[in-house]
């Protein structure tokens, strides 16, 4: 079986698994929406008044309460994190990438992909961690670390 066969075979796999994943975690998206938004119309219903209102409003719980409601919540960024993941992939490209040439030096076959695949593999470690070296200097420098960990 050739390089490029079994290669194939992996993108299809890997591509079925990934639409799989996709239809169960916007399904599971879905159900939490609609259970949160159940939850919200039951608790707006019981509001009567502008008083009531703003009464829910004033308190801590009650402001976290209606800021909730909005349809999208945004995620915090964290700096750290984004940087920390891109220190992971590169790594991990990185030294796929060597062992794809390792195995290219010791099954030398013109017609295997093993070289090609090695540097690419290689060339996105490299980006990654060149992406991360440079997240981590402007968010050191934007002060992003430093608020990350106070708050």
């Amino acid at each position: 079986m050739r390089f490029w066969d079994v290669m194939q075979d992996a993108i299809i796999g890997t591509c079925f698994i990934w639409i799989i994943w996709i239809l169960f975690s916007t399904l599971r998206r879905y159900l939490i929406a609609k259970a949160r938004a159940s939850l919200h119309a039951k608790v707006l219903e019981r509001i009567d008044s502008a008083q009531s209102l703003l009464t829910l409003a004033s308190s801590d719980v009650g402001r976290q309460f209606l800021e909730s409601i909005a349809l999208e919540e945004a995620p915090r960024e964290r700096p750290f994190g984004r940087v920390l993941f891109a220190l992971q992939a590169g790594m991990v490209l990185f030294f796929f990438g060597v062992a794809m040439l390792l195995v290219h030096h010791h099954v030398y076959d013109p017609d295997s992909g093993f070289i090609i695949v090695g540097l690419g593999a290689i060339g996105l470690g490299v980006g990654f961690l060149a992406a991360a070296a440079t997240s981590l200097a402007v968010s050191r420098r934007l002060g992003l670390l430093s608020r990350e960990r106070n708050g």
